[in-house]
């Protein structure tokens, strides 16, 4: 396949370009940006508006059905006021299913699906096992 000097110099030069081209840019460019507040809308308001919803975690060869119980803030007045968010999730699973420390495929029929590190954690609720996700976007 032969090509002409010109369309040479065309891409060699498109190359040149892309390749200058921060990543941060092509992102904010093409609206993939991350900001705080719109990280797939997965930010802590998203999520205290699901409390006490049942959220499904692949584990498995199956599905397990967890509720979100609490969710807590732990970024400061100043650091929410820039625009930045940390917050833990707490949710409560069923005495049948424990699930060990890892990343899981979670979906919810309104926030859709997402993966998390999610981590088993001790209550005073004994009864039930209880996991934590933590989200911090505060050096973000």
């Amino acid at each position: 396949m032969s090509s002409s000097r010109r369309d040479f110099l065309k891409r060699g030069t498109f190359v040149a370009l892309a390749a200058g081209v921060p990543l941060a840019l092509t992102e904010k460019a093409f609206g993939m940006g991350t900001s705080t507040s719109k990280v797939a809308g997965l930010n802590m308001a998203a999520f205290k508006s699901q409390l006490g919803t049942s959220f499904l975690f692949n584990h498995e060869a199956s599905k397990v059905k967890i509720k979100l119980v609490n969710v807590t803030s732990f970024a400061s007045r100043k650091e929410t006021a820039a625009g930045k968010e940390g917050f833990s999730l707490l949710f409560r699973g069923p005495q049948e299913a424990t699930l060990k420390q890892d990343t899981y495929l979670i979906e919810h029929a309104q926030l859709g699906m997402f993966s998390f590190l999610v981590v088993p954690v001790r209550t005073r609720d004994m009864s039930t096992p209880h996991y934590e996700v933590v989200i911090n976007r505060l050096h973000s």
